[in-house]
């Protein structure tokens, strides 16, 4: 091993052996350069062909390729000193011991450790999942190593928008077309974890009853115009998107749900006055909630109950309720 200047057009960019980084941000890296210059050495691994393998330091590469420097401080490695999986080691315990990888990265992991250097799944499930934080799961294994099917610009969208993996893995079995038209509704809005999943499911389901494509169902039912308004925040856009498809998946409790709140509304209760029942009708119980801070706003809503109570509204609720 030995640490030299090297000429940055030397170094084999397009070899990506053993790289796990994805869609880095260089922006900080840049600046630290420019003030101080690289202070770690990037590691190179020199080949039989005579051509330079990026070991450690792919950042720090771009950071200097990105600000036109001519050279960068390496330690190289003869191929007799260093082997590909000992190279893509190293890569893997600079990087998780430094950072957090993002959930494309251990994708990346994964499958190259499966692929390129054949280790066995019970090797990757019990040593390498722990190092990166993960469970020893097969379940998590696999569905790591489904991601393989996603398309890059979906991979990006995946980090850019900090995705679960439960979410990545269900847009996963999505064709890359279907993709694509996924990622034209989703960039529009952030959903968190659980209302992504249900989204997605909600179009699977759709897509699978009327025996029609996803992107037939985007188009149909114009997802793509309810989210692309500016104006209206992420999560009213994530709102409509739920209340649209769920009342095309599932039109008969759709029609409940406007039935109790046409029921409701006929109560005339204050505007800060919230009768709320369970979505699915499966709870037997109402709640009824109400925000006062004067002793009349009290008596309204108490006025407003019993005139309901006299002209039989409530009972009228409680029957069509238990229906």
């Amino acid at each position: 091993m030995i640490l030299q200047f090297i000429q940055t057009n030397q170094i084999n960019s397009s070899d990506d052996s053993f790289r796990v980084t994805f869609s880095p941000k260089l922006e900080e890296l840049k600046n630290s350069i420019k003030s101080v210059g690289v202070i770690n050495p990037i590691t190179l691994r020199h080949t039989q062909e005579g051509t330079y393998q990026l070991v450690t330091g792919y950042k720090r590469f771009l950071a200097c390729q990105e600000l036109n420097r001519q050279t960068i401080p390496a330690l190289i490695y003869e191929p007799h000193d260093l082997s590909p999986m000992q190279a893509f080691l190293y890569n893997l315990h600079d990087n998780i011991f430094t950072r957090t990888l993002n959930v494309i990265e251990k994708f990346n992991v994964c499958l190259k450790l499966i692929k390129v250097y054949a280790v066995s799944e019970e090797e990757v499930v019990r040593q390498y999942l722990p190092l990166m934080g993960e469970e020893p799961s097969y379940k998590i294994l696999h569905q790591y190593l489904a991601l393989e099917q996603l398309i890059d610009s979906m991979r990006s969208h995946v980090i850019e928008t900090g995705m679960a993996l439960s979410s990545a893995n269900r847009i996963a079995e999505f064709s890359p077309s279907t993709q694509m038209s996924l990622l034209s509704v989703l960039k529009h809005v952030d959903p968190s974890t659980s209302k992504l999943n249900e989204l997605l499911t909600l179009i699977r389901e759709i897509a699978a009853r009327d025996g029609t494509s996803v992107e037939e169902i985007l188009q149909r039912y114009q997802l793509l115009t309810i989210v692309a308004d500016p104006s209206v925040a992420a999560p009213e856009k994530v709102q409509a998107l739920r209340q649209t498809l769920r009342s095309v998946r599932l039109p008969h409790l759709t029609e409940r749900q406007h039935q109790l709140t046409s029921l409701i509304q006929g109560l005339q209760l204050p505007d800060s006055a919230k009768l709320i029942a369970d979505p699915y009708f499966e709870d037997p119980k109402l709640k009824l909630e109400y925000q006062f801070s004067r002793p009349d706003e009290l008596n309204t809503l108490i006025t407003k109950l019993q005139e309901a109570f006299d002209k039989q509204q409530w009972q009228q609720i409680f029957e069509w309720y238990r229906v």
